[in-house]
């Protein structure tokens, strides 16, 4: 989805979860007229994503069916390290990775999410970066 004016103004946001409900509703709130939002549910996608274009904000499931979270997480900060990638699971968090969160995300959020707080997020985390 492009707005009239082109792509200028889009902030694009990339979400990861193999999760096709939990990414159908989270699509569905961050997109508005000033976002591209794009979901993928594996982290070969992720990868291939974020590689192939510039993402602001990357919402990361950290247990996925192909490539471990962290190791995404960390891929996606060398590609990409402008990107803003907020860690979320529902699943346990060892110490080795809660390290590796605190390094490389941006933040970290347990689910289920609160999708009010999260589009109130979206928007502060994009204003930042404008």
């Amino acid at each position: 989805m492009q707005n009239q004016a082109g792509n200028v103004a889009m902030k694009k946001i990339l979400i990861v979860d193999d999760d096709v409900l939990f990414l159908e509703g989270l699509e569905k709130v961050l997109q508005t007229a000033s976002t591209e939002v794009k979901a993928v549910e594996t982290g070969n996608g992720a990868l291939q994503e974020i590689e192939s274009s510039q993402y602001h904000l990357c919402f990361l499931d950290l247990f996925l069916p192909d490539l471990n979270g962290v190791e995404v997480l960390n891929r996606i900060k060398k590609t990409s390290p402008q990107t803003k990638v907020i860690a979320m699971t529902a699943g346990v968090v060892t110490s080795n990775m809660q390290e590796i969160i605190e390094k490389d995300a941006y933040m970290f959020i347990t689910k289920p999410l609160d999708l009010l707080q999260i589009r109130m997020l979206t928007r502060r985390i994009l204003e930042e970066s404008a």
